[in-house]
Parts: C-alpha cells; structure tokens; sequence
C-alpha cells in the first residue's frame, strides 16, 4: 500500500467466488497504478469490507487493521504453511536490496 500511494478505489470480489493461490481476488486503483490483489490461498470469498467502496484510503490508513479486503474460507488450511510471516516478508526485501 505504501508503494501504490493513494489509494482511491478498490473493486471488490462478490461474495462465495472462489479462488485457487494466485488468483486475482481484488483490484486497487490509486493515483499512480491499478494493481491485482493476489489471493495467496485457495478458498472462497465470505465476506468483503464494504466500508472500502466509500473510503478505500482505509487501505493506506490501516491496512492491518480496518482496511482489510476479503475474509475467506479456506480450502486447504495447510497452505497457510508455505507464507511468510510479516517478519520473514521484511527479511527478504532487506535481501533483495
């Protein structure tokens, strides 16, 4: 998000798609780019926080928190295994420079 800058749309998945890891699940649009959100698991989409149709800087405020995008159900609960922590995600970027 930090990347993206502001965030002035996102276009959101319809409830009970489902999705396989890799998949686009979501779009963002700022003021720069418009961007796929990739799902990083299999499952199906239960919910979607509606309250970014109105205010989607939600995502650039609190994005571990209220500007959350899908809740899903998830198909296979052992590919949570094979994704970094928050951490390990930070740790590989400082490697990438």
């Amino acid at each position: 998000q930090e990347m993206l800058t502001d965030i002035v749309f996102v276009d959101l998945p319809e409830i009970g798609r489902q999705v396989v890891p890799h998949a686009t699940v979501a779009v963002v649009e700022s003021v720069k780019s418009v961007s796929d959100v990739f799902s990083p698991v299999s499952g199906e989409v239960i919910e979607v926080n509606s309250a970014l149709e109105e205010t989607p800087e939600l995502i650039n405020k609190d994005a571990f928190g209220e500007g959350w995008i899908v809740k899903m159900l998830l198909f296979n609960p052992d590919e949570l295994n094979m994704l970094l922590t928050a951490a390990g995600y930070d740790e590989m970027l400082k490697e990438e420079k």
